[in-house]
C-alpha cells in the first residue's frame, strides 16, 4: 500500500507541513501489473499480502483494474507491504520508508506450487524486490520461450539480478542502477551502460536518464533517445512502473524502439498527472490522445 503525504508548503525538517495525505494500492510488482491490465494484457499477479485491512483494499483496487489475483499468497496475521513517502510540492520525492519483509514470503517453494500459473505466461516480469532464492528459481525454472523482463527497483536490490542478466530480455535501469549491475561510474556515457549491458547478454535495455528522458537500445543495434513530455506533474509515484508496462507491452507488440519509447513516455506522462500510482484513466485510448498531444 503507497501512503504518500505530499506538502502544500516548502518542506522544512522537524516541522509539520500542511498538505496532503493519500493511500492507495502500489508496489512496483503490482503497479506493473495494474497497467499492463489497463494497456489491455491478461495479467497475473503473484505477490504475498497479509490479511489486514490494507490487503483488502489492494485486492479491491487491482481487481477492478482488471488484474488476475488468483496465484497471489495471503499470509495470515502478517501486515501488507507498505511504501511511505513524501513529496515536495512539486511531486518529486524526498523521503521514502519501506516496509516490505513480507515479499520475503515468496519462496521457491511457493513460485513451485504456482508453476502451471508461470508455464501459461507469454511473458514473465520480475523485480528485484524479490529475494535472490525467488529470483534464482524463476530464472533457472523459466522455459526458454518465455522472455523475462526485469525492473531493477533500486541500485541496492539489482545487484540480485546481476548472476541472471544474460536471461533478461528486457531491463529498464536507472543511471544508478546501471552503475550498480555494470561496474561502470555512475557518470559514465549512457551509450557505455548499453553496450555493457548488451555485452552481459540484455537483449533490449532502456535506461532511465531523469530529465534527459530515456535512452533505448537493442542487442540488434537499434538505439533511440525519447525525451520527456512537459507535463504538470502531480506524483512522481508510479511513472516508472508505467513506464515499465508500456515498455514489456511494446516488446511483446514487437515494436521497434522508435515508436515503443514514445508510447511508454506517454503513458508514464499520465501517471505523472495522477495522484494515483497508475493513472485510473489508462488505457490504449489515452496513451495514444497523450502522445498526439506531445507531437510536434
Amino acid at each position: 500500500m503507497d501512503l504518500t503525504g505530499q506538502a502544500g508548503v516548502p518542506i522544512r525538517a522537524g516541522d509539520s507541513l500542511p498538505g496532503q495525505v493519500r493511500a492507495s494500492a502500489g508496489g512496483v510488482g503490482r503497479n506493473i501489473a495494474e497497467a499492463l491490465a489497463r494497456l489491455g494484457r491478461f495479467t497475473k499477479l503473484i505477490a504475498a499480502l497479509g490479511d489486514d485491512g490494507f490487503a483488502e483494499d489492494i485486492v479491491r483496487q487491482t481487481s477492478v483494474a482488471g488484474v488476475d489475483l488468483r496465484a497471489t499468497l495471503r499470509v495470515p496475521e502478517q501486515t501488507t507491504s507498505t511504501y511511505l513517502s513524501v513529496l515536495d510540492a512539486a511531486g518529486e520525492m524526498q523521503l521514502a520508508i519501506n516496509d516490505m519483509g513480507l515479499v520475503e514470503r515468496l519462496t521457491a517453494k511457493v513460485l513451485a506450487e504456482r508453476q502451471r500459473d508461470l508455464e501459461d505466461a507469454t511473458a514473465w516480469v520480475v523485480d528485484a524486490n524479490l529475494s535472490e532464492e525467488a529470483l534464482a528459481y524463476l530464472f533457472e525454472s523459466a522455459p526458454t520461450h518465455i522472455p523475462i523482463c526485469a525492473e531493477p527497483v533500486s541500485a541496492i536490490k539489482a545487484t540480485k539480478l546481476t548472476p541472471w542478466l544474460n536471461r533478461i530480455k528486457l531491463l529498464k535501469p536507472n543511471r544508478m542502477e546501471a552503475a550498480a549491475l555494470t561496474g561502470l561510474a555512475e557518470n559514465s556515457p549512457v551509450e557505455d551502460f548499453s553496450a555493457a549491458f548488451h555485452d552481459l547478454g540484455v537483449g533490449r535495455v532502456v535506461i532511465s536518464m531523469g530529465e534527459d528522458g530515456v535512452l533505448g537500445s537493442d542487442v540488434s543495434g537499434e538505439r533511440f533517445v525519447q525525451p520527456v513530455f512537459p507535463v504538470t506533474i502531480q506524483s512522481v509515484t508510479g511513472a516508472g512502473d508505467t513506464l515499465m508496462a508500456a515498455l514489456v507491452d511494446t516488446f511483446l507488440a514487437e515494436m521497434p524502439l522508435s515508436r515503443s519509447l514514445p508510447w511508454a513516455q506517454a503513458a508514464a506522462s499520465l501517471s505523472l498527472q495522477s495522484g494515483r500510482a497508475i493513472h485510473p484513466g489508462l488505457c490504449e485510448a489515452a496513451v495514444r490522445s497523450e502522445l498526439e498531444a506531445h507531437k510536434t
